[in-house]
This record gives C-alpha cells, structure tokens and sequence, in this order.
C-alpha cells in the first residue's frame, strides 16, 4: 500500500494565498498544530530556565546542573529508538496527545513542590527524568508526523522552519518571562504556566484529523530497529548528517548547562541577565529559521547546513573568550544563528528522504543522536567546568565540534553538491 495518497489528502485551505514563508500553513492541520506548538514551548523554556536556577540554589554546584541535565537526556538515549518503531506503528496524533498530557503532570508536580518549599535536588532529577520519558516518545514522533500534517514534501523545509521558528520564539520569549517571574513570583509560577502551556496543543491534537495509510513494518522490535539503521548505513549523506548531530550532542549543545554558571560567577548577574542570556541565542536560531522559511528554498540546503556546522562551533569559542557580559550577548545571537541553521536543514533532509514507513525509525535514531547524547555532554561539560571552569569547558567542545565539520566538509562531497 503507498501511503503518499493518503497524505495529499491533508486538509488544505487552497482559496486562501498565503505568504511564501508561511505556505505550509495553508494546511489546516499543521495550522492548528504549529499554534499549539508556539504556545507550548514558550512554557517550556520558562521551565528549562526555571530549573536551572533552581538546581544552582538548591546545590551551588556546576556538576549537578550537569547531573539533572543528563537525567533528562537518559531516558532519550534508551529510549527514542524504540519510539521511532512505535511511530511508525501507531497513530501518531494519540501519542503526543499521550506525551502532552504526561508533561503537565510533570510540570504541575514541580509546581506544587516548589510552592511547598519541599523541593529537593532529587525531587528535580527524577521529574527531569521524567520528562525525558516522555520526550523520548515525542520527539520522533513529532517530527516524523509533520509530512503527514503538511501532505507535500516539497513544504517540508518550510514546516520544519516554521516549526523551528515556533521553537525559538518560545526560547525568546520564555527565560525572559522566566527572569521577570524568578525575581518577583518565584519558580513556582514558571512551572505552573507551563503547565498550563501545553494545553493549547492538546486541544490541537484533538482536532487534527489526518490518518495516513502506512505500511506496517514486520519483524521483532530490534529487526524494525535495524531496518532504520541499515537505511542510515546506506546514505552517506544520511549518515554524515546524524554523525554531526551525534558531537553537537556531546560537545556543543550542552553550553546552555552552564548559563547560571555564566550569569553569577563569570559575569555577575541576577535573575533577569540569566534570562537574557537563556533568550539571547534563541534570537539568533529565530532568524535563522525565519530566513531559512522565507528564502531557504532559493539556496543549496547542502551548504547551508554545513554553514551553519562551522559557524555554531566558531561562536562558541569566541563565548569562551567573551570579555563582556554585553559581548556575551551578541555573540549567544550568532550560535543561535548557527546551531538553528544546521539543526534546521539537516532535519529537513533527513524527513525528506526516507520512505515513508521507515521515516519514524530514522527520525527516533536523529533524536537518539540530538537528544540522547545529552548524558554525556552534559557530564562532561559539568566536570570540565567544575575542575577547568565555564570558559575552558565550553572551548573544548567548540573545538572538538569545530574539527569534526571541517572533516565532514572535506569528505563529504555530496553534502556540498544535494
């Protein structure tokens, strides 16, 4: 059975003309989720800034940001791929509907902790493991989903932007509430409106109505798995691409883990320059995505991931050498910038490409490699900081980072010409 007729037949509103950068949103379906989408990550991001001042008052200690880092991203690295099977087995509308509804619980419970004053440093590392449970199912599912909302591939870098736009606006707009609310109702709040933040895409979820055919994939768990895996093997663009996520993993995206650090012993600051230095690289990833909605499909998606694999490593290291809480800023608005532009067309590439039975596998082995090797990178960042300090921990990684695009641009010719 092809399923590429079922997913043509996603609602579209055809009468209305919309803007070249927002054309997916002329699907009904991806509208109604890309609004719940928006609303949800703007809480999220008051939460993720919310924690980690909370993990730093409760313990004073830089490892332990790391340690609650790594218990949220323990759960991705057994778990997504599994989930990326289960994607392509099940509905994938009911399970982020089951995912959305376990993430206000999470948020609520923390809530309700803090506005107690019982909260303890465990209390944090178990619901942020948790909540990596439930990611662990929701990311490849969501991602894996999006053909299905938008019916085109032709749209898919446009939805994957827009998404990523949705994303970013949130990370702008949620550590600065966050750092207002940190200074005047306290953590509690923040976990509460997050908790609250997620119903909006439960709702849209609800309303979605799209049911794709699929092929259902045969096998045991492990030979689905495999199947996945094999497909990778075979693409050496594919396999480029997840190699690349896999070191931004470990080396590069856990910098965020040490911004309490930044703001209190590197440049001195309080709630409110914690949450501008939380908001600061989302407005660079929310250029990033716009530009890329607006205008990605005039340039070579080939070279502008690899763009923006050297450009991410580079600012990182100019953040290590920042003499200035000021020129801290700007530069956290150029590793947006990079970070959003690679993560943007790599996904993009790898929803493009896969059949479509096998596109939940490949995108559960992307979040397998994007979010599972936070333990690790955040482990390490934690106990490079703590023994070396913030500035020679997050130079490393860009280092390390920085070296493995430059070999992927070297021998990765395909890259460059796809």
């Amino acid at each position: 059975m092809d399923p590429e007729p079922a997913l043509l037949s996603t609602a579209t509103d055809r009468p209305t003309r919309w803007p070249t950068g927002l054309r997916s949103l002329r699907h009904r379906d991806f509208r109604w989720f890309w609004v719940g989408l928006l609303i949800s990550v703007v809480g999220t991001w008051m939460q993720n800034a919310a924690q980690g001042w909370l993990v730093y008052e409760l313990t004073g200690s830089p490892l332990y940001l790391g340690i609650v880092g790594a218990c949220g991203t323990v759960p991705i690295l057994l778990l997504s791929l599994p989930a990326g099977v289960l994607a392509d087995r099940w509905s994938k509308r009911r399970i982020v509907l089951v995912t959305q509804s376990a993430a206000t619980f999470q948020a609520a419970a923390l809530a309700v902790l803090v506005y107690t004053g019982r909260v303890r440093v465990w209390h944090v590392m178990l619901l942020a493991g948790l909540l990596g449970v439930v990611n662990a199912f929701d990311m490849p599912t969501r991602q894996s989903m999006v053909l299905e909302l938008v019916g085109r591939k032709e749209d898919i870098l446009n939805a994957v932007s827009l998404n990523s736009s949705a994303f970013n606006a949130g990370r702008v707009i949620g550590p600065s509430v966050a750092g207002v609310l940190l200074a005047g109702a306290g953590m509690a709040g923040c976990f509460a409106l997050n908790a609250v933040s997620f119903l909006p895409l439960i709702v849209a979820m609800a309303f979605i109505r799209t049911h794709p055919g699929r092929v259902l994939p045969k096998g045991s768990l492990f030979q689905q798995i495999g199947g996945g895996l094999a497909w990778v093997r075979g693409h050496k663009v594919a396999l480029s691409l997840l190699v690349l996520t896999a070191i931004s993993g470990i080396f590069a995206m856990p910098y965020a883990t040490l911004m309490p650090l930044f703001a209190r012993k590197v440049f001195s600051v309080g709630p409110q320059g914690y949450g501008l230095l939380m908001s600061a690289p989302a407005v660079g990833s929310l250029l990033a995505a716009g530009s890329i909605a607006a205008l990605g499909h005039r340039f070579h998606i080939g070279r502008i991931t690899l763009a923006g694999a050297l450009l991410f490593p580079c600012s990182l290291l100019l953040l290590a050498l920042a003499p200035s809480y000021p020129v801290a800023l700007a530069v956290l608005v150029l590793i947006g910038f990079g970070m959003m532009s690679f993560n943007t067309t790599s996904n993009s590439m790898l929803q493009r490409e896969p059949p479509d039975e096998l596109r939940g596998r490949v995108m559960g082995v992307r979040a397998f490699l994007f979010g599972g090797m936070g333990p690790v990178g955040n482990m390490q960042i934690g106990a490079l900081a703590q023994w070396l300090g913030p500035r020679l921990a997050i130079a490393t990684g860009s280092v390390v980072c920085l070296l493995a695009a430059l070999a992927t641009w070297w021998r990765v010719p395909g890259l460059r010409q796809d």
